[in-house]
């Protein structure tokens, strides 16, 4: 299952796992983007506001134990401290750390499941503009650390993967992304790679 399907990695990851066979659900905000991926690749959709528990909940039902879920979703938005809304506050901790600990709280493992989280390198986020995106991104990994130890005895593995410049629409906040940005694609692949392996590796980092 692939939550943040529609995002710019998050499209690329579920065309991946489509071509690798298997049962995939996926989840996304934008409903247009959703429904097309999911007539392309026969997935299943499960379309949930992360930010409400409920549908969350509803979610975690309909899909029933998982073999392998990626988090995808997120947000980012580029304010100084005195300028910050507080909308886009939580909008922003909604995407990046409700909404994958509510998916945690409610979603059901089959024995030797993987979990993936996309993360950061905390030094390349750790700048003017990113505070509340950074602590955020963060905290997430605080959740997953703790998860590993929690869900040990559910027999589930997770993975932070750190991620550098991905060319997606994240970055329009900032102009155009590097030049020596990854395309979606290439970004999917080496995740993937990396999550699929044996041993999962507790941290993935992508160069």
């Amino acid at each position: 299952m692939v939550l943040g399907a529609t995002g710019g990695i998050g499209q690329a990851l579920a065309s991946a796992l489509a071509a690798r066979g298997g049962q995939l659900w996926l989840s996304g905000r934008n409903g247009q983007v959703l429904a097309e991926l999911v007539r392309r690749l026969g997935a299943r959709a499960v379309p949930a506001e992360l930010g409400h528990e409920l549908e969350v909940q509803a979610l975690a039902a309909e899909v029933g134990p998982l073999d392998l879920f990626i988090y995808a979703a997120g947000a980012v938005v580029r304010q100084g401290l005195r300028e910050l809304d507080a909308k886009d506050l939580e909008r922003l901790f909604t995407a990046n750390l409700k909404g994958l600990t509510l998916a945690l709280k409610h979603l059901s493992f089959r024995p030797g499941a993987r979990g993936v989280v996309l993360g950061v390198y905390p030094e390349l986020v750790s700048v003017p503009g990113l505070a509340a995106y950074t602590a955020s991104k963060l905290a997430a990994e605080g959740v997953l650390h703790v998860a590993r130890r929690e869900f040990r005895r559910e027999g589930v593995r997770f993975c932070l993967v750190r991620l550098p410049a991905v060319a997606t629409p994240l970055w329009a906040p900032f102009g155009e992304p590097p030049k020596n940005a990854l395309t979606p694609a290439q970004a999917a692949e080496r995740i993937l790679e990396g999550a699929l392996a044996d041993p999962l590796p507790e941290t993935l980092e992508v160069r």
